[in-house]
């Protein structure tokens, strides 16, 4: 599947007057920005107030219903945001939703975001009636042969021109994280405006690059050293970076560890399917040591904390993300340096 365009979505909202959307997907730099462009275009249509939800098991459908018919006299347009982190929901839920989206407000704007979806949720009928009224908007990892163009298209919204090798070299450097790649191109247009951009200048950049970066930090956070996790962290905060970015890193490779723990892969099929995740390189080799390091309980508590902290920083939900996420950074290194000295 193609990677997210905003452009084209900004477009669409231009020529349509769409007032459902769904959305499909985890991408952080995607998400982001389809997000950003959609509560943009709400605003610009006088959606004045918003309501966001959040599902899960204890979710109270009575009572989002009753948010949601409780509009007075002179009651705002909304923009209505409900999010299902586990893309799935029981029977009596989903026939919960269902009657809710029956008689949603046409005054209202939806979005619904789905990070994940399986067969069974495509055939129920909340997702159907969701899928029939709204416009999909697909928030995918970006395949590594579509990152080359993808990153010359993206260039060009910035007024830079880069050649084809440090089109390859910036793609090389990111490791398909899209989200890196924007930070890697921003960059480049601060320090070379509006011209083109060869090889050498990419590669200078690349290697001023500070010591810190997102992904060393999940290099350092695996292999246990304490004390390189603490420093990054507190750099990587001073330098302004989003939580997001740290959170992106780490769930990349969190994600293809706990699913090996509960399938119980071993050799050949270990590598093959740490591959298939994009997991390669130097980061294979320090991936399947980590895997001795954490126990299914530890990876699937790591995974929760870092939905939480994406609620947090999307404010869905209280909280400090950076300190969140400093926690769960530091909680893991040392679990791996505990689990390195037995």
């Amino acid at each position: 599947m193609a990677a997210f365009d905003s452009e084209a979505l900004y477009k669409e909202l231009q020529k349509n007057q769409l007032s459902k959307f769904l959305l499909l997907g985890d991408e952080a730099l995607s998400r982001k920005e389809a997000f950003d462009i959609l509560r943009q275009f709400a605003k610009e249509h006088s959606y004045l107030e918003k309501l966001t939800f959040t599902i899960d098991r204890y979710f109270k459908w009575d009572q989002c219903a009753s948010s949601l018919s409780a509009q007075g006299l002179f009651s705002q347009k909304r923009i209505i945001e409900i999010v299902i982190p586990s893309g799935k929901i029981n029977a009596e839920s989903g026939e919960s939703f269902y009657e809710i989206l029956q008689n949603f407000s046409q005054d209202d704007l939806l979005i619904v975001h789905l990070p994940q979806t399986d067969r069974e949720t495509k055939q129920q009928k909340w997702f159907k009636e969701l899928e029939k009224k709204s416009c999909t908007i697909r928030l995918d990892e970006i395949k590594p042969g579509e990152l080359p163009s993808w990153l010359k298209k993206r260039a060009s919204l910035l007024s830079i021109n880069l050649d084809e090798e440090g089109i390859q070299l910036v793609s090389q450097f990111v490791h398909g994280n899209m989200l890196a790649a924007d930070q890697e191109l921003n960059k480049l247009a601060l320090l070379f405006p509006n011209q083109s951009i060869s090889y050498d200048k990419v590669s200078q950049s690349i290697s001023n690059v500070s010591r810190y970066d997102t992904f060393e930090l999940t290099e350092y956070v695996l292999n246990g050293d304490q004390i390189k996790t603490l420093s990054t962290l507190n750099f990587l905060k001073e330098e302004g970076q989003n939580p997001i970015s740290i959170t992106s890193s780490l769930s990349w490779v969190l994600k293809p560890m706990l699913e090996i723990k509960e399938l119980d892969f071993r050799g050949q099929s270990l590598e093959n399917y740490l591959t298939k995740s994009r997991i390669f390189g130097d980061k294979l080799t320090y991936v399947k040591k980590a895997l001795s390091f954490f126990s299914v309980k530890h990876l699937r508590a790591a995974t929760q904390k870092l939905s939480e902290i994406d609620k947090i920083s999307k404010g869905v939900s209280p909280g400090d993300a950076w300190l969140e996420t400093g926690r769960l950074c530091m909680g893991l290194a040392k679990i791996a340096s505990r689990s390195r000295k037995i």
